[in-house]
């Protein structure tokens, strides 16, 4: 089996760019040829994200929910 190549290291910022693209399906494929994600890092960062969507989602319900009898 052939070593893969390994592109640098990826910053915080780059990982959260990658987790994010994947909440909308869509990555450049120089995005992710060019940095090695480290999935220790890539699943923290994919749950964070998904609590605060989450709370940001039922905040937003309740401010709306809040304010439909006025």
């Amino acid at each position: 089996m052939p070593k893969q190549k390994r592109g640098k290291p990826a910053s915080p910022l780059q990982v959260a760019g990658a987790v994010l693209a994947a909440f909308f399906g869509v990555r450049r494929r120089s995005a992710h040829e060019s940095v090695w994600l480290n999935p220790v890092h890539v699943i923290f960062a994919g749950v964070l994200a998904a609590a605060v969507f989450v709370v940001l989602l039922v905040a937003l319900v309740k401010f709306i929910v809040g304010n439909a009898g006025q």
